[in-house]
């Protein structure tokens, strides 16, 4: 089976499952390929039964193979591989703790994922996130996967782009290793509040991700397109455009071809955004990224689209400022790697997984002054905010900068272990990845067959 479509979970999603294992379908009749669905469940929770229940029902529906990997049968697999990429019982260790992270791990769905392709031969995984439903034409789903599957593989030469002239000199004979799109709907990234507050709030807290040199107006222009324009328009014609360095592609809406098994995504707890390792990377080392025009629609359950907790509205801002924290050394890191990016890459063209690592930790050396003052510069701005603002708006502001204050040692701490735990498992990915085919009876059990 060449390709698979996974979504990563942690809550209900019997609309997304069913969405899923439908553009599995899909891709089997547009491409003439099998597709595998896989969910990947995060925790062990009672809900995961009912989602196995969705998965058999509508894989039976759409003649589908599929695979609804629990947090048990996941348990499972990462102490195997442990025993199969490594002989001392240090290495196994530190590899459960960077395949079974504490909390909630944005990175952690992908690697799942990409042990299970590498296991059962896929060469291309699709991916979908649980919060999103696809956008209605006609009645009907417009799946991205039909675009992606077109792109992944081919040459930028051989595809129709609307931007042709942003290709660099090199890219027209590179070969597309990632595509994405985007969403609308519900803001992927939540700072409804500080954008109640007032524009000039968000726009001092997204430039605490940018280089000194960005100018105030760029940063501006940024949250007006990523946190008002992009939310609210959506294509109903077909199109591809080379992503420009921006990189404005979403991870929940994305496909990649082999690239899974050069590099893994960053397991970091509790962090948004550190599942963007594997995009990031390819457009530091000038490697094309396409867009594609079929959004996803991005939608709050309603506890959180009312803001109903105090202490899960705190908790999300704190997964936004460990954001901010990795942003910094990762903005370092991209400058390091975009100054020679040949040198990153291995005489086969492969990526150089010891340079790539220590690049991170050279970037995170540099940086740290920066990333331990700006908690502080976080809660300032939501003190700011909060100050400016009335009611219960003023009250979710004031707890989050309280709090962000309170926490300044230990929120950098998580950046430099979770950057100490991701150094080390680029550094043995490639051995991981050749052990993974050990698994493939033992997940060939776990499939639901059509």
């Amino acid at each position: 089976m060449r390709r698979a479509l996974y979504i990563p979970t942690d809550r209900p999603c019997g609309d997304a499952i069913r969405h899923g294992i439908a553009e599995c379908a899909e891709l089997r009749r547009e491409t003439g390929e099998e597709c595998l669905f896989l969910l990947a469940e995060h925790e062990r929770h009672p809900r995961e039964r009912e989602h196995e229940e969705l998965v058999r029902r509508y894989a039976r529906e759409h003649a589908v193979t599929a695979l609804p990997l629990t947090a048990e049968a996941w348990e499972g697999l990462a102490d195997t591989l442990g025993r199969l990429a490594f002989p001392d019982p240090a290495s196994r260790a530190r590899l459960r703790s960077a395949l079974l992270p504490r909390g909630v791990a944005y990175g952690s769905g992908p690697n799942k994922a990409a042990i299970v392709a590498a296991a059962l031969g896929v060469d291309v995984l699709h991916r979908r996130d649980s919060d999103q439903e696809p956008q209605l034409v006609e009645g009907r789903p417009r799946y991205p996967g039909v675009l992606e599957a077109g792109v992944v593989g081919r040459r930028v030469a051989e595809l129709s782009v609307v931007n042709p002239q942003d290709a660099l000199p090199h890219q027209g004979d590179a070969e597309v290793r990632f595509v994405g799109g985007t969403v609308y709907g519900d803001s992927p990234q939540d700072r409804r509040d500080v954008l109640a507050a007032g524009h000039e709030f968000a726009v001092r807290l997204q430039n605490l991700t940018r280089p000194a040199s960005t100018s105030r107006e760029e940063v501006s222009a940024d949250v007006e397109r990523y946190f008002t324009e992009e939310l609210r328009t959506h294509h109903d014609e077909d199109f591809l455009e080379l992503d420009p360095d921006v990189a404005k592609v979403e991870m929940g809406v994305s496909c990649v071809g082999g690239f899974f098994r050069e590099l893994p995504e960053m397991p970091l707890p509790d962090t948004l955004g550190s599942d963007y390792r594997l995009r990031n990377l390819l457009s530091q080392l000038s490697s094309p990224v396409v867009y594609q025009s079929r959004k996803m629609r991005h939608i709050y359950r309603d506890d959180r689209k009312r803001q109903a907790s105090l202490e899960r509205v705190v908790d999300y801002a704190l997964r936004d400022l460990r954001l901010v924290l990795l942003w910094i050394v990762s903005w370092r890191q991209a400058e390091l790697i975009r100054a020679a990016p040949a040198t990153y890459l291995r005489a086969d063209g492969h990526i150089d997984n010891e340079r790539i690592a220590a690049s991170l930790e050279q970037a995170l050396v540099e940086t740290l002054p920066a990333v331990r003052e700006a908690s502080a510069r976080f809660a300032a701005i939501h003190r700011d905010a909060a100050a400016a603002s009335s009611g219960e708006l003023a009250r979710r502001l004031s707890a989050v900068a309280e709090t962000a204050a309170k926490r300044e040692e230990e929120l950098a701490e998580d950046i430099v272990s979770g950057v100490g735990t991701y150094a080390w498992l680029v550094r043995v990915w490639p051995s991981v990845i050749a052990a993974a085919p050990g698994l493939s009876e033992r997940i060939g059990g776990l499939l639901v067959h059509r």
